[in-house]
């Protein structure tokens, strides 16, 4: 079920911050983090699965018993202390089949929430037969060849967060950016005042090189291909599809049919399904795949109809993607 949503809920924020970061880097579907039942980020979020830390400080177990009355939440995992339990039973005993209690067994509260976490998502993970890649396994990767980038709304911002923290060396970037022509060329300039790289608006036929950003003209497709060890990106047709030209399928697939070669293609924020055919193909030629999670997109379009055909080998916040490209390094 690609679309079940998991609460964590604790008044701790150190414990708060660890949940955080373990679900961003292994929880593969929707979850909010918050420190109250309370809490206004909860609205409008159906939640499937909710674990809450009722161990330091508890709220309202008032407020807990309606709380816990939610129809839509099928399991609900309460963490508590060794003296608060009797008191737990006692008000939630009309929703008790659909409850389990966990004692705080361990002095060291962020070792026990490490292991108890570990275990939830492995049990109850909506996505854990696709395949996934845990983060330290990318940093065992080569240098990439290429880094390929596609985005949408919200693309933007993202972009400049990304490119703004590389320093050279660097593989050459290339990138499609669903913005009307008449943007491009000034966002172009505002790269260029945020990264060492250079940022090159691509127009027709040219060689790639490192430590350079190409980014796709709004009135044709870009292509890219290899003639013995050169990349060379090509002016594709101006025909749009899926709606938009550039279209980062065209880039992704024209990318996949390279032979011999590794590439990194990471799909961001952004509307509808555009690149997710292509990130698939990146995928079965070899690639590392990466999409945006859902909590750090602006939308939540295209890295989700990638992860829904098992397109993405991982899922990663914006945070963990630039950290990703940063510690990139070519040799020339």
């Amino acid at each position: 079920m690609s679309n079940y949503s998991l609460a964590f809920i604790s008044n701790e924020a150190v414990i708060r911050s660890y949940a955080d970061k373990i679900f961003v880097e292994k929880w593969l579907g929707s979850f909010k983090v918050a420190s109250s039942i309370n809490s206004k980020k909860l609205e409008n979020f159906k939640i499937d699965l909710c674990l809450i830390d009722t161990s330091k400080n508890f709220e309202s177990f008032g407020d807990l018993e309606d709380f816990c009355k939610k129809p839509e939440m099928k399991k609900i995992i309460i963490f508590h202390s060794e003296k608060n339990l009797d008191k737990l039973k006692q008000v939630l005993k009309k929703q008790i089949d659909r409850i389990v209690f966990k004692k705080l067994e361990s002095i060291n509260n962020q070792e026990f929430f490490k292991n108890q976490l570990s275990e939830i998502i492995e049990v109850f993970n909506p996505n854990k037969s696709k395949v996934y890649m845990d983060l330290e396994r990318i940093k065992t990767y080569n240098p990439f060849d290429l880094i390929l980038l596609g985005a949408s709304t919200g693309g933007p911002e993202a972009l400049k967060h990304i490119l703004g923290a590389l320093r050279p060396k660097m593989p050459p970037i290339l990138v499609v950016l669903h913005m009307q022509t008449e943007f491009l060329e000034r966002y172009c300039e505002r790269l260029t005042k945020i990264t060492k790289l250079k940022v090159k608006r691509f127009i027709d036929h040219e060689k790639v090189i490192p430590n350079s950003i190409y980014i796709a003209d709004g009135s044709n497709h870009m292509e890219i291909s290899k003639t013995g060890s050169d990349y060379f990106l090509n002016k594709g047709s101006d025909k749009k599809v899926k709606g938009h030209c550039p279209s980062v399928d065209v880039l992704f697939k024209s990318a996949a049919k390279i032979k011999k070669s590794n590439h990194l293609a990471i799909l961001l924020t952004g509307m509808g399904s555009d690149g997710a055919e292509g990130l698939n193909s990146l995928k079965n030629s070899g690639a590392l795949t990466i999409t945006q999670n859902e909590e750090t997109s602006e939308v939540y379009g295209m890295p989700k109809a990638a992860l829904e055909i098992g397109a993405a080998k991982c899922v990663l916040s914006l945070e963990q993607i630039t950290k990703i490209l940063s510690s990139q390094e070519v040799l020339f």
